[in-house]
């Protein structure tokens, strides 16, 4: 659309977010989204006036603005700034803003698909408008490059869990006649996004505009377009081809709440309230790991290193052994699923940083 072209994105050499448009009031819009967001983010945050006098005309058609004091906290403080190793990655970083993690990391595919599958999040309906905060989800056709790895993480998890739901690829290299989950990023408004492209430490956490986000088609009505279902290759579904198909590229709109909001309204058993606080513990971990991403030069201690894989990786393969066991509750499967990834996230962005050896492709 030609409105999605309207606000364009710079940054100034402070690193603050520069938004330009045609008009005042664009801009006034964007930046009241903004806001929205981080009261999302944080409910005690207070919406501040947004003047007219913020506005700079810069030519007879053409205004900026400077975004400064709305922007959530990580945003202002990690926005596109220069990054010195690999990590997070687009779903991590979503979802960080939902809190499952205090700041973006590593997430697999299969492990925001079950989120997004959870009583956490739910599927936007057709024809319901997207709010700020919600996440867009890119789906397209699934190419593979080498063959699977039925032992990598995320395929572990499906095992232990929903045995028979890992389905490797029919080819070993090309099209598999499936969909494939490509990316996600933060709605912001429908010409902003905020998100990361990749785990690579090239691909900065920024602000996208609309017309630009990774694996969006350009086809309006493949946009959001909430009667569609990904063809996903799992549970032993037949390939098919798709690549032709009018909307083989297409996106979905999805609502999440809180981690700690939804956990906090659950009648937890005190089995569950343990898992919670063991989650936590290795939060403050993963936090830790963070810096590795963006400061210089930021190393650990060997020693450090080993303690931390040590623990991670005993609470990983105690919480697959629990969800291979079939009968429990939502909440105990969601609250041990929380704890396997949080925990085999650890090793995963060591991995990604190089300064262990990867177990899996990275």
């Amino acid at each position: 659309s030609v409105y999605a072209s309207e606000v364009r994105i710079s940054y100034n050499p402070s690193n603050n977010l520069i938004l330009s448009g045609k008009t005042c009031s664009s801009l006034i819009t964007q930046h009241q989204a903004i806001c929205n967001w981080q009261k999302l983010i944080d409910p005690s945050f207070v919406i501040p006036p947004i003047p007219e006098t913020l506005c700079r005309r810069i030519s007879d058609s053409n205004y900026s603005m400077t975004i400064t004091s709305c922007l959530p906290s990580f945003v202002k403080a990690n926005q596109h700034k220069k990054l010195y190793r690999s990590g997070a990655n687009c779903w991590g970083t979503a979802m960080s803003f939902k809190k499952i993690s205090t700041r973006p990391r590593f997430m697999w595919s299969n492990e925001i698909s079950y989120w997004l599958n959870s009583p956490v999040c739910r599927k936007l309906n057709p024809g319901e408008e997207k709010k700020t905060g919600d996440l867009l989800n890119m789906y397209g056709p699934e190419y593979v490059f080498n063959k699977d790895e039925p032992n990598n993480k995320s395929n572990r998890f499906w095992e232990a869990r929903f045995p028979g739901r890992f389905t490797p690829a029919a080819v070993e290299e090309g099209y598999t006649g499936y969909h494939h989950f490509l990316h996600t990023e933060t709605f912001v408004t429908s010409d902003l996004t905020f998100g990361k492209d990749s785990p690579s430490k090239d691909d900065k956490f920024e602000f996208h505009e609309m017309g630009e986000v990774y694996g969006r088609p350009d086809a309006v009505e493949c946009q959001e377009n909430q009667s569609m279902t990904p063809y996903l290759r799992e549970n032993q579904n037949p390939p098919r081809d798709i690549r032709n198909s009018k909307c083989s590229y297409f996106s979905l709109a999805y609502r999440c709440e809180a981690f700690p909001d939804y956990f906090a309204r659950q009648t937890l058993s005190s089995s569950d309230q343990a898992i919670l606080a063991t989650v936590k513990s290795l939060q403050a971990t993963q936090d830790k790991l963070f810096q590795l991403m963006t400061v210089l030069k930021h190393t650990l201690p060997r020693v450090e290193i080993n303690v931390m894989l040590k623990q991670a990786d005993h609470i990983a393969e105690k919480a697959l052994e629990e969800l291979s066991q079939q009968s429990m509750d939502q909440n105990h499967e969601m609250l041990l699923t929380l704890k396997y990834f949080t925990a085999t996230g650890i090793r995963k962005s060591l991995e990604l940083a190089a300064l262990i050896l990867p177990t899996e492709d990275l």
